[in-house]
């Protein structure tokens, strides 16, 4: 969600913008701010993918939140225009399905069964 909103200041979405106006919080509307932020934000989503892969053994999530950074990124860095945020909207789409994919997957469980007397 981090890397969606600073994604979201870039592209000057109008409600972010007057809420950091409002705030006196105009200053982290600078590139020097949110490109850091959007990257560290992105990393750490992917490594919680990652993570959670390891968990459930499905890759989707991971693939999902990897073509989502990607788009989101393009759609801030390099492209301009009603074609960046289209990217960024996309972008931000697969992150959160990726999101919700990702936490409604069983998680595995590595508990034993307990054990039952036979006699009892």
């Amino acid at each position: 969600m981090a890397a969606t909103c600073a994604a979201l200041c870039c592209a000057g979405a109008p409600i972010i913008v007057s809420i950091l106006a409002a705030t006196g919080l105009s200053f982290l509307r600078s590139d020097a701010i949110l490109l850091p932020i959007i990257g560290i934000a992105l990393l750490l989503a992917l490594w919680g993918f990652w993570r959670s892969q390891r968990v459930h053994g499905s890759r989707v999530p991971l693939m999902l939140g990897i073509a989502g950074s990607l788009a989101l990124v393009a759609g801030v860095v390099y492209l301009h225009g009603a074609v960046a945020k289209l990217s960024m909207g996309i972008g931000t789409a697969l992150l959160l399905g990726a999101t919700v994919w990702n936490a409604r997957l069983p998680r595995a469980c590595d508990v034993p069964a307990p054990l039952t007397r036979l006699g009892a």
